[in-house]
C-alpha cells in the first residue's frame, strides 16, 4: 500500500506550481529553543503531515492552548518531578489524560515510568537529533517523524501532534534548542515574509537548518 500522505507531499514538491494553494517545501528542519514552543493544537485542527508547508489562512491559531495545562504534558511533569511514581502510570491514567486506549495499554504494559526514565536519559545526554540520521530511518518514513510546529499569524510556535514527548522532555531537562519540522505557517505571517531570500530567516526564534527531501522509496513503501 502506497503511503498517500507522502504520496500527496512528494508530488506537491516536485510539481512546477501549487494546485491547491500556497506552499512552502514540506518538511523545512528549524533549530529552536523548546522552551519558545509554550501553545499546541489538537490533533484534529491540524493534520501532522498533509499540512505539512501549507500557508493556512483562517482562525486556527486562535485555538491553541497553553502547552502547560494539556493532560499529558502535566502527566510528564508530575513524573519529572516526583509528584507521580512509575506505579501511578496505569492504563487508566493514561487514558484519562488523553491517550488512545491501545496506546495507553501499550505503555501501562512495557512501562511507562521506564520509558519516560529512558527518554529523559537520552535527551539529557545526547538531545534530539533528527530520525533521518539514523540507519533505521533510511528504511522507513520514520525519518520525517520530527517535532512539528505551526507558525501562527503573528509568529507564535504551536505545537502540532507530532513528537510530543521529546519535545516535553526537552523542556523539562532544560536542552537549549532542537530541530523542529514547520507544519502549517498562517497566511498573515507568511504574506508579511514572503519577499524575502528565506523567509525562516526572518523569524525572530527559528534559526533555519534546511529540509529534509521526500525519496519515492519512501513514498513507496509497503506499510
Amino acid at each position: 500500500m502506497i503511503d498517500r500522505n507522502l504520496l500527496r507531499l512528494k508530488l506537491r514538491s516536485v510539481l512546477p506550481r501549487p494546485i491547491t494553494g500556497p506552499t512552502v517545501p514540506p518538511f523545512v528542519i528549524c533549530r529552536v529553543d523548546p522552551r519558545e514552543i509554550r501553545t499546541y493544537l489538537e490533533y484534529a485542527v491540524l493534520r501532522k503531515y498533509r499540512s505539512a508547508g501549507r500557508i493556512e489562512p483562517g482562525e486556527w491559531d486562535l485555538q491553541a492552548k497553553p502547552l502547560s495545562e494539556s493532560p499529558k504534558y502535566r502527566l510528564l511533569r508530575g513524573y519529572y518531578d516526583g509528584r507521580l511514581e512509575g506505579e501511578d502510570l496505569t492504563a487508566e491514567r493514561l487514558r484519562e489524560a488523553g491517550y488512545p486506549d491501545r496506546e495507553a495499554r501499550s505503555y501501562a504494559a512495557y512501562g511507562y515510568g521506564t520509558y519516560l526514565e529512558e527518554l529523559f536519559a537520552s535527551i539529557r545526554e545526547r538531545g534530539i537529533e533528527l530520525e533521518s540520521d539514523g540507519p533505521q530511518a533510511e528504511r522507513t518514513d520514520d525519518r520525517y517523524d520530527q517535532v512539528a510546529v505551526n507558525v501562527g499569524r503573528d509568529g507564535e510556535l504551536i505545537f502540532n501532534s507530532c513528537g510530543f514527548h521529546r519535545l516535553v522532555a526537552s523542556q523539562l531537562v532544560g536542552l537549549e534548542e532542537i530541530p523542529v519540522r514547520i507544519n502549517a505557517i498562517h497566511d498573515r505571517w507568511w504574506r508579511a515574509h514572503r519577499d524575502a531570500a528565506n523567509p525562516f530567516d526572518e523569524h525572530p526564534k527559528l534559526t533555519y537548518t534546511g529540509r529534509i527531501p521526500i525519496r519515492w522509496r519512501n513514498v513507496l513503501t509497503i506499510v
